[in-house]
């Protein structure tokens, strides 16, 4: 081995000139592995957990009472997959979270709400209902309020990872704490039960494909009884249940049954199995668009 025929302090002395021999490598570079886990997140519990912080946590000293949902891959701080991260939030009546935007984008799936719980995205008062997807596209003003007698609890999806990868991170505070609303807007809603209407056998719909150029989005319809077609590919996916109940089976890993709310991360290269066990309705969340920009996205 060239290790062996080496100068005594060769390699030390690259180390202090922040070089490292190529050839010395101990981490190979072909056929990675992602070092992300498979895993799943329970509703109920971080719903619980965000009651109880609300007691002590109010919206007017955190930016955004929520739970970040991070991977338990050895090393991982953040993250829920590669390159996006997913959270629980809750807002309480009467509550607002202030205005601000940044450059990664971002969503919210809706679990639950009443007729007054709603974001401003720009100026425009965007409805938060139940299936609702809330878009926050890169670098728009975006707030939550909360004007009813019932808690909103949501999902949050974002972007960050990946814009934190190419340190092209902004951030901003609206100018005011919250910014109100002048007019109502539905362009940035996507009712689900409005794009899967009418379809009964399972399906899968790509949304907002336009207004989230890293994020690619699919409701999918998963009937009691119906089993998915294998997926197995180098982007990263994250799967929220919106209604009923799924079973997902995952390449190495036992069974895992999904309810209302729960999230699976499923990192890349890991081939899974979605069964529907109650008639499911999930929202997809993947980086495939990132990855087939590049010319990187691959299927087994």
């Amino acid at each position: 081995m060239p290790d062996d025929l080496a100068p005594r302090g060769y390699y030390e002395g690259l180390t202090a000139r922040s070089l490292m021999a190529g050839w010395a490598r101990r981490e190979s570079s072909a056929g990675s592995r992602s070092k992300m886990q498979t895993h799943v997140w329970r509703a109920a519990e971080a719903r619980a957990a965000l009651q109880e912080a609300s007691k002590f946590v109010g919206t007017d000293v955190a930016e955004r009472r929520n739970l970040i949902m991070v991977n338990p891959a050895p090393g991982n701080a953040y993250a829920t997959t590669r390159n996006l991260v997913a959270a629980y939030q809750m807002i309480q009546p009467g509550e607002t979270a202030r205005s601000h935007r940044h450059t990664p984008a971002a969503l919210r799936l809706v679990l639950d709400a009443t007729n007054d719980v709603y974001t401003v995205v720009d100026g425009k008062r965007v409805d938060m209902t139940p299936g609702d997807v809330v878009l926050t596209p890169s670098w728009c003003w975006h707030g939550h309020a909360n004007e009813g007698r019932e808690t909103a609890f949501w999902l949050d999806f974002l972007d960050v990872p990946f814009v934190r990868h190419v340190e092209a991170t902004f951030f901003e505070h609206h100018p005011e704490a919250f910014q109100r609303p002048t007019e109502r807007d539905a362009a940035f809603r996507i009712p689900l039960a409005t794009v899967l209407a009418g379809r009964t056998d399972m399906h899968s719909i790509e949304i907002a494909k336009d207004a989230m150029p890293t994020i690619g989005l699919h409701a999918m319809l998963l009937p009691s009884g119906s089993v998915s077609e294998k997926l197995h590919e180098t982007a990263n996916n994250l799967y929220a249940v919106v209604s009923g109940t799924l079973r997902a089976t995952i390449d190495g890993q036992a069974d895992e049954v999904l309810a209302r709310g729960d999230v699976l991360a499923v990192p890349a290269r890991q081939g899974h199995v979605l069964h529907g066990v109650e008639d499911a309705t999930l929202l997809r969340v993947t980086d495939e668009p990132i990855l087939a920009k590049f010319g990187l996205l691959r299927h087994a």
